[in-house]
């Protein structure tokens, strides 16, 4: 191998939607891009399915998202959100605006976005590629080690991005190795599951996606079509329950999503189809994401509780920063490292675009109750359109920063509080 194929601009660590979303963004601006996974492709990963308006809108800026609907992907135009005492929707499409979000499972959004990142000349993927090492001097990543069928290969680069989720290889190397990417985390006190169902009725389900609260105390559900025909349906509940539940996965998510307000309805008539999938206990995970040489994008920098299926979409926000600020990183000197003063700009940004979304995640999966401020927005969002609009708009992650609630739909909070 030659010692220009050893070295690149970028190296991203995890090929999925983070990853390859930012070698994409990367190209485009002309960029080398070392590609790798430890996994081969197509294959499946426990995930939302769900990306929500705003991620959507990062698709269609980067030119992906007509592919991935010809991959299957179904747009949801309407959201409606149910729960003991709130009741309320809202279209996504409507005044020449486009709003929609779109469904589509792993295994196919996965490679597809893999296939738009190979397209481009200067992106190397390389799958079934495992990171062993980080390559570190005086305290900056300079690249990485790793191992393929083939045998053991070093690739240096001036920015190394970790986006290989959870339990990140990067950020852990790195932690241990120059305390670098600090992290907090905040326990989810849900469970997840969710599968497959074939036969729901158009009369029953359209093209939207239903999210249930406290369908029985700290319970909740989200049912979407997918792609092939598919419904997937999820089902959140109590984590000390996990145990009795997964004594009978199908019986007891068939028995969870019944006793829901109404997406139990939904599914009537319809099959289960397949396995019953499981996220497993989960946290919330803020981690401090750069550091010299190094930046951490997707789950392994931001994570937040599935509960309002905004993973895909942080992912993909975080991402275009990276691509929107990659251009200034490159042309401010060339080094064998960016240095963390100038990453400093993804940090700021990233934060104040999904800190908000962050923190009311936090709030939401830390009690299995919905907490008063949120019942009180919801019960708002019931009483006018308007309201259920800019509801959604916050839920669809399409609010611009710190434009949520409104003066008018506080007041309308204010109104709701005193009539409970």
């Amino acid at each position: 191998m030659s010692e220009s194929s050893k070295n690149f601009d970028t190296i991203i660590v995890g090929a999925r939607v983070a990853g390859s979303a930012a070698a994409i963004l990367l190209a485009r601006d002309g960029r080398r891009v070392l590609l790798v996974d430890k996994d081969s492709f197509p294959s499946d990963r426990l995930s939302t399915h769900i990306v929500l308006g705003g991620g959507a809108k990062v698709l269609e800026r980067m030119g992906v998202l007509e592919m991935l609907e010809r991959a299957g992907g179904v747009r949801f135009s309407k959201m409606h959100s149910i729960g003991p005492d709130f009741d309320y929707s809202g279209e996504l499409v409507r005044e020449g605006a486009d709003d929609r979000g779109l469904c589509l499972g792993r295994v196919l959004m996965d490679a597809a976005m893999i296939d738009a990142a190979r397209s481009f000349d200067s992106v190397t993927f390389r799958e079934r590629f495992r990171v062993t090492d980080l390559l570190i001097e005086d305290g900056a990543v300079l690249g990485i080690r790793g191992e393929d069928a083939s045998g053991v290969y070093e690739f240096r680069a001036p920015l190394t991005i970790g986006a290989d989720g959870l339990r990140s290889s990067v950020a852990q190397i790195a932690s241990e190795r120059i305390d670098a990417f600090k992290r907090v985390d905040v326990p989810c006190a849900r469970a997840y599951y969710y599968a497959y169902f074939e036969g729901v009725a158009r009369k029953n389900l359209g093209d939207e996606v239903v999210t249930e609260f406290e369908s029985a105390p700290g319970a909740g559900n989200l049912v979407c079509r997918c792609e092939n025909g598919l419904t997937v349906a999820a089902t959140a509940f109590d984590a000390a329950e996990m145990q009795t539940f997964r004594t009978g996965l199908a019986s007891n998510l068939r028995r969870y999503l019944n006793r829901s307000v109404a997406v139990g309805k939904m599914l009537e008539g319809a099959t289960m189809v397949g396995k019953v999938f499981s996220s497993g206990l989960l946290n919330n995970t803020y981690c401090d994401p750069v550091t010299d040489g190094a930046l951490l994008l997707g789950d392994a920098g931001l994570h937040v509780d599935p509960l309002f299926g905004q993973g895909h979409s942080m992912a993909l926000m975080s991402a275009w920063i990276v691509g929107d600020l990659a251009h200034e990183w490159y042309s401010s000197g060339r080094g064998n490292s960016i240095p963390v003063a100038r990453l400093a700009e993804f940090t700021t940004r990233r934060d104040a675009e999904l800190m908000p979304y962050y923190r009311a995640s936090v709030r939401a999966s830390q009690e299995l109750g919905l907490d008063q401020g949120s019942r009180f927005a919801h019960r708002a969002a019931s009483r006018e359109q308007w309201a259920a609009d800019e509801m959604i708009r916050f839920a669809q992650m399409l609010t611009p920063r710190a434009a949520f609630p409104s003066f008018r739909f506080a007041r309308l909070m204010a109104t709701a509080s005193r009539a409970a």
